[in-house]
């Protein structure tokens, strides 16, 4: 019985440990985009919204998968950092930190070392994207 609960603490350190807290404030976002009028309706597209605590930048996967995040860098979105696309990857160039454009978390070297917030970003029809959290 012991062993037992010794195991269960430690399951729920590591998976405390796996989340990251984010400074960054949550606003609420919903709004629908009609994918035809913007760089979106090619794959490999991305625009830029308003939104969120930076704004928010889209980019398009493949036909029907959407990646959406606040353009506020994790790192020093109170002194304005804000992420761009840039040889594919999010650019802040006032921190000079990366992230991966598919998956939101920073590379290696950066200096931020929470993920960008995410959105979710959903298909409705075949031209309107939602994004929501």
């Amino acid at each position: 019985m012991r062993k037992l609960g010794y195991l269960t603490s430690m399951c729920m350190c590591m998976a405390a440990c796996d989340t990251q807290p984010s400074t960054i404030p949550i606003r609420n976002v919903n709004f629908t985009v009609s994918i035809n009028a913007t760089n979106l309706v090619h794959i490999g597209g991305y625009e830029y919204f308003t939104g969120g605590i930076g704004g928010i930048v889209i980019y398009r996967f493949d036909m029907t998968t959407f990646y959406a995040y606040d353009r506020a860098c994790p790192y020093d979105w109170e002194e304005g950092g804000r992420v761009n696309v840039v040889d594919l990857k999010l650019y802040d160039s006032l921190c000079k930190s990366s992230f991966n454009l598919l998956n939101g978390y920073p590379y290696t070297g950066s200096k931020a070392e929470q993920p960008l917030r995410q959105y979710q970003a959903k298909l409705i029809d075949d031209i309107t994207l939602q994004v929501y959290n």
